[in-house]
């Protein structure tokens, strides 16, 4: 039997669905996706160049931070952090347009690719449909009713190209479909990052309107006294002695009913760092230097970890979220500010203090390294950084200061532990 004018012309026509027949398609697509890819190469160009700009508003914020404090000095750090805020939020924006249009692209390709399976499948079943009115016959009745051999060889190879197109055609099938997961699986990854990065814009925002309320605040404060100034940072220090000395008393004594026994043993990694990337401590646990001198010779109850104005702050473990507080709402309470204390299952509890903004409310369950807040400078802070104290949880209480004109309400105490044990 040899092959009929219309066998051939379907066999030409499944041969070009086998060689390009998303040709069209491809090149029409591929345009809007590169100037997509061209926007996308664009925006991250623009990232990068306010990631030097907020870098560079970091170090001379470090730099002021370094100098004597005045109110000069104060009102330059505060415009300097104020403007890196600002250009936080114009990076947070330029990331979020990032990923809206990586998920658009992302769209574009999975329409593509559901178009060719498509299109893949109805070739396939074309191509088997011809495969198998060429196969009705044996190979031996195909050479009874052929007249020349030579027909007879030319059904056999079409058999055999036909068979060939079919292999080829579900390949690329099977690649099309695990491309197809792997970049809907990619745009379902895009999707959680923006709604984060759309999270994160209004906290940005958040954060530089509190900036500019501590600048007027301060301003309207001193009536931009020199004297004034220095006058209530003496003031300041002398209430926040006062809470500190009774703070260690508290301590003292609850750390007396620490229970080793019913601890984690001491070692790397049963905490996280709560400020992720590079870790730098201002401040060490315990008897230091530094806390000869401000914490009146006393030990130090937990770390400093240096986190610009803004850092997210993540909880060191899962576990529950025991209090929230804010001891600037209460005046000359000069402690721990917007702090967030929580209860882990492993018999440690930890406190987060100087935050400027809290992410989590009292009672709710957390995972580890969640976002619980972001570092500030609340309370009683030389500039904007983390507190950070692991307490044995079965000692942890809360009470209101007993110092003359303290108005401290609820402060958390407890038997605290070197941090630096777990981290």
């Amino acid at each position: 039997m040899s092959l009929k004018p219309r066998t051939y012309k379907v066999v030409f026509l499944l041969s070009l669905i086998v060689c390009g027949i998303f040709f069209y398609a491809r090149v029409t697509k591929s345009e809007t996706i590169e100037e997509m890819r061209e926007r996308i190469k664009s925006r991250n160009a623009e990232i990068a160049e306010l990631e030097k700009e907020i870098a560079l508003y970091q170090k001379n914020l470090d730099a002021t931070s370094q100098k004597s404090k005045t109110l000069k000095g104060e009102i330059i750090r505060l415009t300097t952090q104020i403007k890196k805020l600002n250009a936080d939020i114009t990076l947070t924006q330029r990331r979020i347009d990032t990923a809206e249009l990586e998920i658009r692209q992302l769209s574009s390709e999975i329409k593509t690719k559901e178009q060719k399976i498509v299109e893949s499948r109805e070739a396939i079943a074309g191509l088997i449909k011809s495969l198998d009115e060429l196969t009705t016959d044996s190979l031996a009745e195909l050479l009874l009713k052929n007249l020349h051999i030579s027909d007879f060889f030319s059904d056999v190879e079409n058999m055999q190209r036909l068979n060939q197109a079919i292999q080829i055609n579900l390949i690329s099938l099977r690649d099309l479909k695990i491309d197809l997961e792997e970049e809907k699986s990619t745009q379902v990854v895009k999707k959680q990052e923006l709604e984060g990065l759309e999270d994160q814009l209004l906290d940005r925002k958040g954060l530089h309107e509190s900036g500019k309320r501590e600048q007027e605040q301060l301003l309207s404060v001193t009536k931009n006294q020199e004297a004034t100034y220095q006058k209530m940072l003496q003031d300041k220090e002398k209430k926040r002695r006062e809470v500190l000395d009774e703070i260690q008393k508290i301590e003292d004594e609850l750390r007396k009913q620490i229970d080793p026994a019913s601890l984690p043993e001491g070692r790397s990694g049963v905490l996280a760092w709560p400020v992720k990337g590079v870790v730098m401590l201002t401040q060490s646990f315990g008897s230091t230097p530094e806390s000869k001198i401000l914490y009146n010779g006393k030990p130090h109850n937990g770390v400093d970890l240096k986190a610009s104005m803004g850092t997210p702050i993540h909880a060191a473990e899962a576990g529950v979220v025991r209090a929230i507080g804010d001891t600037d709402m209460f005046p000359r309470c000069l402690s721990y500010g917007k702090y967030v204390l929580i209860d882990h299952p492993n018999g440690l509890s930890t406190l987060y203090a100087h935050l400027s903004l809290i992410k989590v409310s009292k009672g709710d369950t957390v995972t580890r390294e969640q976002l619980i807040g972001y570092s500030g400078a609340t309370g009683y802070a030389t500039g904007p950084h983390l507190h950070f104290t692991v307490y044995d949880s079965k000692t942890v209480e809360f009470k209101s200061s007993s110092v003359a004109n303290s108005t401290c309400k609820l402060l958390p105490y407890g038997g605290y532990l070197n941090p630096l044990a777990y981290l």
